[in-house]
């Protein structure tokens, strides 16, 4: 299970309840949690495999009498999950149908009644026709992670039969069904406790290990995928908001701008949608020019061979003589540098992306130092 909400989690990361436009902006539907489901009941299978199901104790009647027993050491030795699902509806509700496994225990009983006789030994207990349901609250802590809590858990067993072994097992299993009746709400009850504990606790605990800001391999900035409020669970899909914001590692600030309105989500076909603002776009911009590396240098040994036009003042005698005549024959650079932010502006039919910025002209003089000729 802690792997599958890890899972769940990545796709809700990919919304703190301030009300702001997110930087971007998905949604799963019915269809993307029917392709989860594929992959996730493995995993489900895998954690259910592994679930510590308390010690079980209770009482029951039988042909010798009222005991009380009890089974501990409760291991699953095979789970088989031939039906499940994911849908949301206010909430995460996470189904599954047709569940059979197999139980191993050490079993324990004595007698209520003198002369108080006990025994004891091992049990095999099959299980079948059994349904699960887990009712999930998604929400969001105040760092944008995303957090799951467990509003419901209902187990129903159809079918279960125990096989008693050591002891006078030969004498309880021809009674063992007074005992597998009362076994089937203890196990439903312990088999929901630890789904529950699990989701809340090793749940929220690999959910608030991602990493919610990333930062790039630039060493320079870092993305804010934040969570801007609790997903949205509707009928027919999940949404999240995202801040997706650009920062600047060493000087994190807020963007003087905010993202714009996006679209409401509608049914869509498609597994999933994604929608993404030039927000994201606008903030990489700002924070790169802050940290001063929206400049770049054409030096003359990277034009090609091949063409006539030379980073040299002579290629230029005839288009600027003054330059040529106060450098005559020098090489030259080009230094390009943006002036302001980069500005992306996206519309449902255009997209213009605007770099203010300039071209400075620098000669190189005989003793390799650059001086500026003349700035566009």
């Amino acid at each position: 299970m802690r792997q599958l909400v890890v899972v769940i989690g990545v796709v809700l990361l990919v919304s703190t309840a301030l009300s702001v436009n997110p930087g971007f902006r998905t949604a799963i539907s019915a269809k993307g949690f029917d392709y989860i489901c594929q992959v996730g009941v493995p995993i489900l299978e895998k954690y259910l495999s592994t679930l510590s199901i308390p010690p079980i104790s209770g009482s029951a009647s039988s042909p010798i009498g009222s005991i009380d027993y009890s089974l501990s050491n409760i291991q699953l030795s095979s789970l088989t999950i031939p039906s499940a699902s994911i849908k949301p509806d206010k909430t995460l509700i996470i189904s599954a149908s047709g569940i059979s496994m197999h139980v191993h225990a050490d079993w324990h009983y004595r007698m209520k009644d003198w002369p108080h006789i006990s025994d004891h030994g091992s049990c095999d207990v099959s299980v079948s026709s059994v349904s699960l349901q887990v009712s999930v609250n998604l929400g969001a802590d105040s760092k944008g992670h995303p957090t799951v809590s467990a509003a419901s858990c209902n187990v129903d067993i159809g079918h279960l039969s125990i096989d008693f072994h050591g002891g006078a097992s030969w004498l309880y299993n021809l009674f063992s069904s007074y005992i597998a009746d009362d076994l089937k709400g203890s196990l439903s009850d312990q088999v929901c406790k630890a789904t529950k504990q699990e989701i809340d606790t090793a749940g929220n605990a690999a959910l608030e290990s991602i990493e919610v800001e990333v930062k790039l391999p630039d060493h320079l900035t870092e993305i804010d995928f934040a969570l801007l409020k609790a997903p949205t669970c509707a009928t027919t899909y999940l949404e999240t908001d995202h801040k997706g914001e650009f920062f600047l590692i060493s000087h994190p600030v807020e963007a003087p701008f905010s993202p714009p309105p996006l679209p409401s989500v509608g049914s869509d076909a498609k597994m999933m949608n994604i929608w993404l603002t030039d927000y994201i776009a606008n903030t990489a911009g700002l924070v790169y020019l802050t940290a001063g590396v929206l400049k770049y240098n054409i030096t003359p040994d990277m034009v090609p061979p091949g063409i006539p036009f030379h980073l040299n003042t002579s290629s230029f005698k005839a288009i600027i003589p003054q330059l040529y005549q106060k450098f005559p024959n020098m090489p030259m650079v080009l230094g390009l540098a943006a002036t302001k932010p980069p500005t992306l502006v996206v519309n449902p039919s255009t997209a213009n992306f605007t770099i203010p910025g300039q071209v400075t002209v620098f000669v190189i003089n005989q003793n390799k130092t650059a001086e500026v000729a003349f700035v566009l």
